[in-house]
C-alpha cells in the first residue's frame, strides 16, 4: 500500500473539526459519529425513511500484527479505511458516511436506502475488501447491518436510540464474528442459538499478539472470544452484547482496567460479570487497587494458561454462560 487514504466524509457527519478525526485513518472519529449521529436518526425518523448504519471489522488483526508487525497491522487498516472512503466517494453516494469506531472496527453510514439496498452495500464492502490489492495479503471483514426502521416505534430521546442503533450494529457484528468472520449479519435471529451455545469472553488487551497463545487456549475449550485494543470500545462492545466473562489488561488505555470495573458495577445489568485483571506490573498498590474495586481475580503476566482458562470454564459453567 502506498501513501495514506484520504477520506471524503458525507455531509452530514463532516462535522466543523473541532473533534478531530482518527489520526491513524484520517476518517472522522468514534466522538464526531456520536455527536451527529442522533440528529441523523431523528431526521430519518421524522421522514419515516428508513437508513443503516453498518459496523466493518478488520478481521484477523492479531495473525496481521503477528506476521507484520503493528505498522503492518496500521497498513491493514488504512487499507479497509481507503476502500470504505473510495467506495461513498461514487455518485451517488455523496450522503453516506465512512468513520471509525475503534480497534479494527468501522462504521459506514447511509442515511436513505431499502434494506436490501443495505444488505447489497454491505455485500459490495465485503467484496471490495477482499478484491483490493492495497495491502500485501488478502484481508476480509465481518459486517452487522442495522436498518434504522428497527428503532422507529421505540420510546426514549434521540441520543438513546441512536445509542441503541449503535449497539445493535456492533452486537450484529459480533454474532458475524463468532459465526467463523468473514461473513455478514443483518439480523439478531441469524446464528443467535448456536453463539449462545458457546460461553463468550471479552478479552481488553492493547498488544493482542501478546496473549495470542491465552486466545487460542480459550478457543479450543470452546469459548467464544471477543478482543477489544481499548478501554471505550470495549465498554461500546459490553454494552451491546455483555459477554460471559471480562478479561482485562489493568493499563488498557482509553480507561484502564480499573475504570472499566468501576463502570461495571454502577450498572445493574453488568455489575455480575465475572472480571479478571491481567498486568505485568503486579504489586502491592495495584493488588490493594484490585481489592478496593472488588476484584477477586488478578493474574500477572505472563499468564498460567490453564489457570487462567480453568478459572473462566469453572466460571461459565457454574454461571449457566
Amino acid at each position: 500500500m502506498t501513501g495514506q487514504p484520504q477520506s471524503t466524509p458525507g455531509p452530514e457527519l463532516e462535522g466543523s473539526g473541532r473533534l478531530g478525526r482518527d489520526p491513524l485513518t484520517g476518517l472522522p472519529g468514534e466522538h464526531l459519529f456520536r455527536l451527529q449521529f442522533p440528529e441523523e436518526f431523528a431526521l430519518a425518523r421524522a421522514r419515516e425513511a428508513n437508513g443503516a448504519l453498518i459496523a466493518v471489522k478488520l478481521d484477523n488483526i492479531i495473525g496481521i500484527n503477528r506476521a507484520h508487525g503493528r505498522t503492518g497491522g496500521d497498513e491493514a487498516l488504512r487499507a479497509v479505511a481507503y476502500v470504505l472512503s473510495n467506495y461513498r466517494g461514487n455518485p451517488g453516494r455523496e450522503s453516506h458516511a465512512a468513520f471509525k469506531i475503534g480497534g479494527p472496527v468501522f462504521g459506514y453510514f447511509i442515511p436513505q436506502c431499502s434494506a436490501p439496498e443495505a444488505r447489497q452495500v454491505a455485500e459490495d464492502l465485503h467484496r471490495l475488501v477482499m478484491d483490493s490489492e492495497l495491502y500485501l495479503d488478502r484481508l476480509t471483514v465481518s459486517i452487522g447491518v442495522v436498518n434504522l426502521y428497527e428503532f422507529f416505534m421505540e420510546e426514549g430521546s434521540r441520543e438513546e436510540l441512536a445509542l441503541r442503533v449503535e449497539q445493535a450494529a456492533l452486537y450484529r457484528l459480533s454474532l458475524a464474528e463468532q459465526q467463523g468472520a468473514n461473513t455478514i449479519c443483518d439480523s439478531s435471529n441469524v446464528g443467535a442459538e448456536s453463539v449462545a451455545e458457546r460461553p463468550s469472553v471479552l478479552l481488553v488487551e492493547p498488544d493482542p499478539p501478546s496473549m495470542e497463545l491465552l486466545v487460542r487456549a480459550l478457543k479450543a475449550a470452546d469459548l467464544a472470544v471477543s478482543i477489544r485494543e481499548d478501554g471505550e470500545s470495549a465498554m461500546s462492545f459490553i454494552e451491546a452484547t455483555p459477554p460471559g466473562v471480562i478479561i482485562c489488561e489493568a493499563m488498557s488505555p482509553r480507561l484502564n482496567g480499573f475504570t472499566i470495573r468501576e463502570r461495571l458495577r454502577t450498572n445493574a445489568l453488568w455489575n455480575g460479570i465475572p472480571f479478571i485483571l491481567v498486568s505485568h506490573k503486579k504489586n502491592d498498590d495495584l493488588i490493594r487497587k484490585a481489592v478496593e474495586h472488588d476484584i477477586r481475580h488478578f493474574f500477572r503476566k505472563p499468564v498460567s494458561l490453564v489457570e487462567v482458562v480453568g478459572l473462566v470454564t469453572n466460571i461459565t459453567r457454574s454461571a449457566g454462560r
